[in-house]
């Protein structure tokens, strides 16, 4: 996207301003596309307009570059701006990393020497810590995925799967070598609705052809994704948040109804662990013993038990009760494991 608004400010910046069409030709999008791109541009504080141009009277688009951003900013609107998307270049949030080096060039020519030089100091003592991807998504994919979305196309995609490829037994690969090298890549034609972060990685929700299924796709194991010149239609008020309303982080299983569960957290980590919100419907009661009940309506167990076994032994899941055998299941897995080790 900053790519081409870079691209759109230069053009229309100097003598031959283009027009819709052209740029339309010119990024392989529809006219309609390159009004949405205007319409950002407008909202970011960008003064561009269409006016007729002096050789052939066609509308093309006039911008005043001065007018981009105002020399106002405070410094917690710098470190907003510029420290934290600083920050985040090279980790997974920055899919696109041209458009925020771009960015954050634009604004640190935009501000004012006090607080330019309030940043400079500031250096070196501000950061933002995340968990990295080993293997984050290619740009390209980041703005393809965007460009669908944007115009509800759907998008072929060469996608790779975290799992071995499985012998004729049905068993898969077992070393790591073997099942990185032998990953199986599908093809797969899916219709992207949406596409968020989340933990380490950016993911795309999206229906698959012709099944109709709902899927989560890693962006990050795309190998290869193109636009096709198909449509599809959006159901009428579809959003993520309602989407993911349930899950507890990433997975929504369309399977599973929704099931209030209940686990109980000792004094030890409680205090730590009511400082964050794990999920929007999440409840906390201190008991009478000093314990903390924590309570969430979900769908789906599987991170849920992933976060349990993570807390360890200062977590009970009081219910239901498959949650609860899962969780005990897992825990006897790992004993027979440590076992047949000793």
């Amino acid at each position: 996207m900053m790519s081409r608004v870079k691209e759109v400010m230069s053009r229309a910046s100097g003598h031959d301003q283009p027009t819709r069409q052209e740029l339309a030709v010119e990024f392989k999008i529809t006219p309609r596309s390159v009004a949405n791109l205007i319409s950002y541009m407008k909202k970011i504080g960008i003064q561009i307009s269409a006016q007729p141009r002096p050789r052939d009277g066609k509308k093309g688009y006039v911008v005043n570059a001065t007018d981009f951003l105002k020399q106002d900013l405070s410094v917690a609107e710098a470190v907003a701006s510029v420290l934290l998307t600083q920050s985040v270049l090279g980790t997974p949030l920055a899919a696109d990393t041209d458009a925020t080096e771009g960015g954050v060039h634009r604004i640190t020519a935009s501000l004012g020497s006090a607080v330019r030089s309030k940043l400079d100091r500031l250096s070196g003592r501000f950061a933002v810590r995340l968990l990295r991807a080993a293997k984050p998504p290619r740009t390209d994919a980041f703005r393809v995925v965007l460009d669908a979305i944007l115009e509800n196309f759907v998008l072929n995609v060469e996608y790779e799967s975290p799992y071995g490829v499985k012998k004729a037994g049905g068993a898969a690969t077992s070393s790591t070598s073997a099942s990185t090298k032998a990953r199986r890549v599908e093809t797969v034609q899916i219709e992207p609705f949406g596409v968020f972060f989340a933990r380490r990685s950016w993911y795309v929700v999206a229906r698959k052809r012709p099944s109709g299924d709902m899927r989560l796709y890693k962006l990050a194991r795309f190998k290869r994704v193109s636009i096709t010149d198909q449509t599809f239609v959006m159901p009428r008020g579809w959003n993520l948040d309602t989407y993911l309303k349930h899950a507890w982080e990433t997975i929504h299983d369309a399977r599973s109804a929704p099931v209030k569960v209940v686990i109980d957290l000792t004094a030890a980590v409680a205090g730590n662990m009511m400082e964050t919100l794990w999920h929007p419907s999440q409840h906390f009661q201190t008991l009478a013993d000093g314990t903390v009940r924590f309570t969430a309506t979900v769908a789906g167990f599987d991170e849920l038990v992933w976060w349990v076994l993570g807390i360890g032994s200062n977590a009970r899941v009081v219910e239901p009760a498959e949650l609860r055998k899962r969780v005990h299941d897992e825990i006897r897995a790992m004993h027979r494991m440590v076992e047949s080790e000793s």
